[in-house]
């Protein structure tokens, strides 16, 4: 019986502390075996793009003791998961689960759109392997402490979409060597195998003493922040944009944090999350306007009504939103 294989990403790099608290709590937990494959430094808001045109490098990384192996990668958040999962660098190991994040600030609402977060995981639903994006509504989270909680309570998240919670009749379905995994008994197949093609966007709550009301299964709102370009007129730096300072009549801006669009709608992830619940949120692989839903899109609903119910059971939390997706 071989156990579970988590690859792990994210976009705020292979050091930062939501990755490095994610990976120390999977690793303490110790129900799969755990593969970090991420950004070697800051890489936020880079959406799914990917690097053309030039080699990828990637070198051994050491993030959290306890992993079976590592890499920092010189490109995007959707590169490191594309090279983990297209290329020789894990032995062509297949993977049951990949997590990205825990992310630094939010990605409710549009800004799933320009997230590197989403994007690392959406490069693996992609490749039809279950996915989910984690993030923590702090942005002056800086260390692995304020991310403990918010690592703790995505392993009932993990477990559920696995199979291996308590009552979960369930193995998951077989990765290429065709091996039940460990601790699985034989029976139907876990949500995950429901949920490829998909991307459970999961939002925690800000702050570890905040009263947390339990896991939401939420529509994705419209919330979003607007850019507020400014003029910037100082010396040249690392932090500016790449031009010939002696170029004629260029002009530099940076990109502020302008106006927020909300969306308090009850049941959206925006809401959920100034609520004070974890909000869990499936986001398609496609953007057309369906004419109606169908067999597929129950099924999903179904599959991750049964991750939230059953985590947020483990956790000993609320659980909200089920039926009203």
């Amino acid at each position: 019986m071989s156990r579970p294989r988590i690859l792990v990403s994210n976009d705020d790099g292979i050091n930062a502390p939501g990755i490095k608290a994610l990976v120390g709590e999977l690793v303490k937990a110790n129900f799969a075996d755990v593969y970090v494959c991420a950004p070697s430094g800051e890489r936020s808001a880079q959406s799914h793009a990917i690097t053309l045109g030039r080699y990828l490098s990637c070198v051994p990384a050491d993030p959290v003791p306890g992993v079976v192996e590592a890499y920092a990668v010189d490109g995007t958040p959707a590169d490191s998961v594309m090279l983990a999962l297209c290329s020789p660098v894990f032995q062509d190991i297949t993977f049951d689960l990949v997590l990205s994040g825990i992310n630094r600030g939010d990605n409710c609402g549009l800004h799933v759109i320009y997230s590197g977060t989403v994007g690392a995981a959406r490069e693996a639903a992609c490749k039809g392997i279950p996915a989910m994006a984690l993030s923590l509504d702090n942005h002056l989270a800086r260390k692995p402490d304020d991310y403990a909680l918010s690592a703790s309570l995505a392993l009932p998240l993990v477990r559920a979409m696995l199979g291996l919670l308590p009552g979960q009749a369930a193995a998951a379905a077989p990765a290429a060597d065709g091996q039940q995994q460990e601790g699985q008994p034989a029976g139907r197949r876990p949500p995950a195998a429901s949920l490829r093609g998909v991307v459970v966007n999961v939002n925690f709550p800000i702050g570890q003493g905040q009263l947390l009301q339990g896991m939401y299964l939420a529509r994705q709102s419209i919330a979003c922040v607007f850019p507020a370009f400014r003029e910037v007129r100082e010396a040249p730096g690392p932090h500016l944009a790449e031009i010939d300072e002696h170029t004629p009549n260029s002009r530099v801006f940076r990109n502020y944090a302008g106006v927020v669009q909300e969306d308090q709608d009850e049941g959206g992830d925006a809401w959920a999350l100034k609520n004070g619940w974890i909000s869990v949120t499936p986001l398609s692989l496609l953007s057309h306007i369906p004419d109606q839903l169908d067999a597929r899109t129950g099924s999903i609903r179904g599959a991750l009504s049964e991750v939230v119910t059953r985590a947020a059971a483990e956790a000993g939390m609320a659980c909200g939103g089920v039926s009203k997706l």
